[in-house]
């Protein structure tokens, strides 16, 4: 495979990628692209691999869809389904706002949880 093909597939899995993130968001392509301050065509182009977007575009559509950037650039779904993904996430960033004791609190809960389902 030449050098210009693993950056076509490339280009593919990443708009893929964000065509998967924005479907998951219930987002149109009209709505993603004026969430993210980019035209629709210019989004459309991305997602189906023609365009070869700017790092300030692709953080802009990461920002628009709530996601680490770096989802758009992984391709191994095996672990976690998207939603688990964008929920653990959240998660995580809801943990940095709280100091230790809380976040030791949260994960006990977490834990009863658990704890409750195997019941």
């Amino acid at each position: 495979m030449t050098e210009s093909q693993n950056i076509t597939d490339y280009k593919k899995k990443i708009g893929a990628n964000i065509a998967k993130y924005r479907k998951t968001k219930n987002l149109t392509q009209r709505e993603l692209a004026y969430l993210a301050g980019i035209a629709s065509q210019t989004l459309s182009c991305i997602e189906i691999g023609i365009n070869n977007p700017s790092f300030n575009v692709m953080i802009k559509i990461a920002m628009a869809l709530e996601i680490p950037l770096s989802y758009i650039f992984t391709f191994d779904e095996s672990t976690y389904d998207i939603q688990d993904k964008q929920l653990l996430f959240l998660a995580s960033e809801a943990f940095k706002d709280l100091d230790y004791k809380d976040r030791e609190i949260a994960f006990k809960l977490v834990q009863c949880f658990k704890t409750e389902k195997k019941s």
